[in-house]
């Protein structure tokens, strides 16, 4: 491999910042194409007669950048911004989209139409609704709030400390916003939804990424992360990790709370995707709520563009988390939040997730027999399937070859915190509006990539 030099260095600017520019432009102009591995910064700094304390700050530049990515053990690389960028375009082109966890689609848009109707006859009700909230907002929206939560497998809610919030993302940032300052740590899972890690970097923070095992993080991992960073929050999925599909024991939660006590680290609990799993899987805040920020929302279980979520505190949060609120967006839409609250009183939601949990086995037993013998890890009513790949294939290199042959899933290293590990997997989704027909011949293609480099892989495992 040719090792990238650069021809020249701006001199008006620091040495570092000169060659993370050089970096960019390098990038711009083709020469260092994605996925290419830089020089290592020993190699680099001796070549350029720089110290290496100047090529680790270039290199930390341009990461931030997002003009490479650094992988533990491997090295440094040009990043492949189309694959592992993770956003939420929703337009695949005609492509079989399955890289975004997308409630199913179950005639919800006719059911919305059938509620506007309803309200439109009520018209000084909808006036209510135009007007600016006081205090926690209707007295209706809040006991909707309480029965959502007791439908997903929340124990006795609250009322006092539960908030309205405009989505699940928002709630997160509430409760982060409550908890950190710019320069905090939080952590997580080293493979986690990536909209954390971008609210962590928006606002400042440090984000560690923490070991997992079948159970998710282990206390090993969290104890030291704990003792090492003092950090203010870690952010877990216990009913099915985003994206890697683990589920955390009763003990486990149990260990990881005690730990959290010990060290006076807050959980933010993401339930998102859970919502729409057994009641009986264990969470956090039913057994831990003192020191768990619990957030639900309807995205996944009703619809994506239903920007609804609740966020339960604990009551000695709930000034800061209400304070956090109200300078994010003063309130939650009242028109949204009425349709999701009616929703909920009437049966409609239950109904829609009924829908989709049924919809879900149908598609998780086609995809048990496509992909039969191949190692992944997927959840009981979930929408994330974490695929394994067999050597030599890299994530990076097999999710572009699926996408070349127009099925779109995501590889791990879109969902690795900072400099973590990510391994060789991908994450794809059985939700959205894709047909099974579709489905099945996402799954066909997967099966046959999987075929083309399955002589290493040892099936018996």
């Amino acid at each position: 491999m040719t090792i990238w030099t650069p021809f020249s260095l701006n001199p008006a600017l620091p040495k570092y910042k000169a060659l993370a520019e050089a970096i960019a432009q390098a990038v711009d102009q083709g020469q260092l194409p994605p996925g290419h591995k830089l020089p290592t910064q020993r190699a680099l700094a001796d070549l350029l007669g720089v110290t290496v304390g100047t090529v680790t700050r270039a290199y930390a530049e341009a990461e931030k950048q997002k003009l490479i990515e650094c992988r533990v053990g491997s090295g440094t690389f040009v990043k492949q911004v189309s694959i592992s960028d993770f956003d939420s375009t929703v337009d695949s082109g005609g492509a079989i989209d399955l890289s975004y966890s997308f409630a199913v689609d179950v005639d919800q848009n006719t059911l919305l139409a059938s509620q506007l109707s309803q309200l439109a006859c009520q018209p000084n009700h909808l006036k209510a609704l135009l007007q600016y909230q006081a205090g926690a907002g209707f007295s209706h929206h809040l006991a909707a709030a309480e029965q959502w939560l007791t439908i997903t497998g929340v124990a006795t809610p609250e009322v006092d400390n539960l908030l309205i919030t405009n989505g699940g993302q928002h709630g997160f940032y509430c409760a982060v916003a409550a908890l950190c300052r710019a320069g905090d740590t939080v952590l997580s899972p080293k493979l986690t939804y990536p909209g954390f890690s971008q609210l962590a970097q928006q606002m400042g923070l440090r984000h560690v990424g923490l070991d997992t095992d079948q159970q998710g993080i282990t206390g090993q991992s969290f104890a030291l992360a704990c003792q090492r960073y003092q950090p203010r929050a870690v952010y877990l999925n216990p009913r099915s990790n985003n994206p890697s599909c683990e589920q955390m024991s009763q003990t486990r939660i149990d260990a990881i709370a005690e730990l959290a006590r010990l060290h006076q680290v807050t959980i933010i609990e993401d339930d998102v995707q859970g919502c729409l799993m057994s009641k009986t899987l264990p969470c956090f805040v039913n057994s831990h709520r003192d020191i768990t920020c619990y957030v639900s929302s309807t995205s996944k279980a009703l619809a994506g563009g239903l920007r609804v979520g609740y966020l339960l505190a604990p009551a000695k949060l709930k000034r800061a988390v209400t304070a956090a609120l109200r300078a994010s967006c003063w309130m939650p839409a009242p028109l949204m939040v009425e349709i999701a609250s009616r929703w909920i009183s009437d049966g409609t939601a239950q109904r829609i997730m009924e829908l989709q949990r049924w919809e879900l086995g149908a598609r998780h037993r086609m995809l048990a027999e496509q992909l039969q013998g191949w190692p992944f890890t997927a959840s009981t009513n979930g929408f994330n399937v974490w695929l394994a790949l067999p050597e030599p294939r890299r994530a990076q290199e097999f999710c572009q070859s699926l996408r070349n042959q127009g099925v779109h899933t995501k590889p791990s290293t879109a969902f690795a915190v900072g400099h973590s590990d990510a391994g060789q997997a991908l994450r794809l989704c059985v939700g959205g509006s894709t047909s099974r027909t579709d489905l099945r011949t996402a799954l066909s293609i997967i099966g046959q990539e999987l075929q083309q480099a399955g002589a290493e892989f040892d099936l018996s495992h």
